[in-house]
């Protein structure tokens, strides 16, 4: 079996702030101190989310900070990280911005960015922004699809697939066909389950596996309790695994992770116990076809 692949998810978009866990990094020193520690536990892939520095939420104009976080990185002590940018979170405003967004946040110089498969009602609700999963919908249609997968590939970047159904593998297999994304793929299973993605249970895991060819590789993400559950099973059936406070802000019931690292360490250590060597950023780079 391959190394196990371990993703830091740092931050997240709409659901972690200050709001939710003090401990969450927000400044770019905080970002990078993160980063450097979550390289040093294990992690070959961080993914970034931009954050407001003082209180955590999404912020309002997230280009320049998420291209200092990605400079900041390539200066630090974890240089040789993979660095995963998002396209998902902090998408407050009109359609046209976030467009133009898009298309220059792929020329930062990162290795991977999230690409989302298909369009979702909000799965659960942000601390300060109750009501808002009853109208907001999380668009992604299959021409932005499409779209913003060339902004990618123009730029040598590699699409992570962010599927939150099961039926959005199905798109993927499908744009591949159409020659709208390039193999080998990578899928990041999103099991957060609430009012609109898959269940974070195994027989859901399964399916999803049985339905992505043997030739890509896959990972999982979950939240809170779930995410080591799932995790665990991921690197038993081979898959790799995405941890962080963007998914969960508990160690272990009731206590708080105090650095994503924390959380880092413990899926490495899962994994080692299990007889699974964990990949460093060169490995993980030959495992996801990424040339350096």
């Amino acid at each position: 079996m391959e190394k196990l692949i371990i993703t830091a998810a740092l931050s997240g978009g709409e659901f972690v702030s200050k709001m939710a866990t003090e401990y969450v990094p927000c400044t770019t020193d905080e970002i990078v101190d993160e980063v450097v520690k979550c390289r040093e536990a294990g992690a070959s892939i961080v993914h970034l989310h931009a954050k407001d520095p003082e209180m955590g939420l999404p912020a309002s104009d997230p280009n320049p900070i998420l291209k200092e976080y990605v400079e900041r990185i390539k200066e630090s002590e974890a240089s040789d990280i993979i660095v995963n940018v998002t396209t998902g979170g902090g998408r407050f405003a009109e359609d046209e911005v976030i467009e133009e967004w898009m298309k220059e946040r792929t020329t930062f110089g990162q290795e991977m960015d999230s690409l989302n498969m298909g369009s979702v009602n909000l799965w659960a609700t942000p601390k300060g922004m109750e009501g808002i999963e009853k109208e907001f919908v999380f668009s992604n249609t299959l021409g932005t699809i499409e779209r913003w997968a060339g902004y990618m590939y123009d730029n040598e970047v590699k699409p992570e697939l962010e599927v939150y159904d099961t039926g959005q593998i199905q798109t993927a297999l499908v744009f591949v066909k159409e020659g709208k994304l390039k193999e080998p793929l990578h899928f990041q299973l999103v099991m957060f389950g609430g009012n609109s993605c898959m269940t974070p249970d195994p027989e859901t895991m399964l399916y999803c596996v049985k339905r992505i060819p043997d030739k890509y590789t896959w990972s999982v993400c979950a939240p809170g309790r779930f995410e080591m559950e799932m995790g665990t099973l991921a690197v038993i059936m081979g898959g790799h695994v995405r941890v962080g406070m963007e998914d969960n802000i508990y160690l272990e019931h009731g206590v708080l992770a105090k650095s994503n690292s924390e959380l880092v360490a413990k899926i490495a250590r899962i994994s080692k116990e299990l007889g699974r060597e964990i990949a460093t950023p060169d490995e993980a780079r030959e495992i996801l076809s990424i040339k350096k």
